[in-house]
């Protein structure tokens, strides 16, 4: 892998953990300001609602990257590789149809939002329906790089398909 490459899976789980811990530290004052202070923290469900959109979005790459989807691919592995390659290519052309689909009316609809305001955060939101149309872009890079041009593998997903190809 490149340093570029490293350092994009870097910044990512970065935000992905750093993410998830604003959320635990945010529910938990949310508990301790309602049950210890009778008071509430108004703004703390909008904000771990989005904040976990955006945290799903950015992660989905990477996961798919480590072969960390759900798949149904019972059929497909006992396939002769030829065929395997090829059903491959043509769900990974599928998917990336489906996310461009995601990304145009995504795009449309996030900038259709963006005079309405959160709430409690009173932030646009576009910058929250966005976060589908960045996700979409990023898993898609990933499809393409991983299924069409065959870089950007993580080892443990290499394992994971050698091992398939020796169980034939």
């Amino acid at each position: 892998m490149s340093k570029f490459w490293r350092a994009y899976v870097a910044a990512i789980e970065t935000f992905c953990f750093a993410g998830i811990a604003a959320i635990l530290i945010v529910g938990v004052a949310q508990v301790f300001a309602r049950y210890v202070l009778h008071s509430s923290l108004f703004w703390s469900e909008e904000f771990m609602r989005y904040l976990m959109l955006w945290i799903v979005a950015l992660g989905a790459g990477i996961s798919y990257t480590r072969g960390q989807f759900l798949g149904m691919r019972m059929v497909v592995e006992k396939l002769p590789p030829a065929l395997r390659r090829a059903a491959d290519v043509v769900s990974a052309v599928l998917i990336l149809i489906f996310l461009g689909v995601i990304i145009w009316y995504g795009t449309k609809f996030s900038w259709g939002t963006r005079r309405q305001s959160a709430v409690a955060l009173n932030i646009s939101m576009f910058w929250i329906h966005i976060s589908v149309v960045a996700g979409a872009l990023l898993l898609a890079l990933h499809v393409a790089l991983n299924e069409l041009l065959g870089v950007a593998r993580s080892p443990a997903r290499e394992e994971h398909l050698m091992g398939a190809e020796e169980a034939l």
